[in-house]
């Protein structure tokens, strides 16, 4: 697979300009449009730069995901710092609580509020942007790609946080991530298990597209994620059979914090909706899709 190839693959992947994937990678859109054309043959090293900003690295003859978790601990401070922003901007307009993220957008509309999203965003780039040293450098160096493609700059809109939890998704595919994963069978549903484990004292959360819904305790879904410490271990433990191609639940060994901050709901565990929205993002099929519509219906009151 050649340069020009691999470059507009990572375009048609992601759905980006030549400008926005100039500005990630730090080169200049004439650099982008000349490799596009072939009439550049690029350095190994800048050819990394562009993969590396996207989250794609080279498998066989095409591009993959990376894979790579740090870029959803990139995002989802970001996501999480703006639906709390906006669930307490909608409470203090609606005399309605507001019970989850989900009922922004309904509570904003009953109120016929819409708030104000420059003060929004400016109010999280100043509680939340601090020294980048505490961090890692995988944080950072995603941090610095947003950055330059504007999705964290003053002025940024709803579409660009859109475009940043996207990017972290694509990078962060769950079927690339190098973690131990277990799909088993559920025969009495998820929510089942779920309870099982919770009975149990199990330590383990629950993600993905289900995880990010208002009815998420009794929704339905094929192959949601659980979040364990040991996939092999819970699976032996519970006498959990392998699940058939797209069914069961989805065992992911833990890594990256997922189980620090869980939230309990009608006896199940659950990530917070920030965590689930990214997962869902870096799913297979049409999740990925469906989970990019629920995150506009959250912002949708901005």
């Amino acid at each position: 697979m050649d340069a020009a190839a691999i470059v507009k693959r990572v375009r048609a992947l992601r759905g980006i300009t030549r400008k926005e994937l100039a500005e990630l990678a730090n080169l200049s859109p004439s650099t982008v449009g000349r490799i596009e054309r072939g009439e550049v043959d690029p350095t190994w090293g800048t050819l990394s730069r562009i993969l590396s900003a996207t989250g794609y690295q080279i498998s066989g003859g095409t591009i993959v995901s990376a894979g790579d978790i740090s870029a959803l601990a990139a995002a989802r401070p970001w996501i999480s710092a703006i639906l709390d922003a906006l669930e307490e901007s909608t409470r203090a307009y609606s005399p309605t609580l507001v019970s989850s993220t989900q009922e922004i957008a309904a509570a904003a509309a009953r109120s016929n509020v819409k708030l104000n999203w420059p003060e929004l965003w400016g109010s999280v780039l100043k509680n939340l942007t601090v020294s980048l040293s505490p961090f890692p450098n995988m944080t950072n160096e995603w941090w610095e790609h947003w950055q330059r493609a504007g999705w964290l700059k003053d002025g940024a809109d709803t579409d660009d946080l859109v475009a940043l939890a996207v990017s972290a998704g694509n990078a962060a595919k769950i079927s690339r991530r190098s973690g131990i994963q277990r799909a088993v069978d559920a025969p009495g549903g998820w929510q089942s298990l779920a309870r099982a484990l919770s009975d149990a004292d199990v330590n383990y959360a629950a993600s993905g597209l289900v995880a990010t819904r208002n009815d998420r305790s009794v929704a339905n879904a094929n192959l949601p994620v659980f979040y364990v410490e040991d996939p092999v271990d819970l699976g032996s433990r519970f006498s959990l059979s392998p699940a058939a191609l797209g069914r069961g639940v989805l065992l992911i060994e833990a890594s990256d914090g997922e189980l620090d901050d869980v939230e309990a709901e009608e006896g199940i565990w659950f990530v917070p909706r920030s965590q689930a929205i990214l997962d869902a993002l870096a799913g297979s099929g049409r999740e990925p899709d469906k989970a990019e519509n629920e995150l506009r219906k959250l912002l949708a009151a901005a």
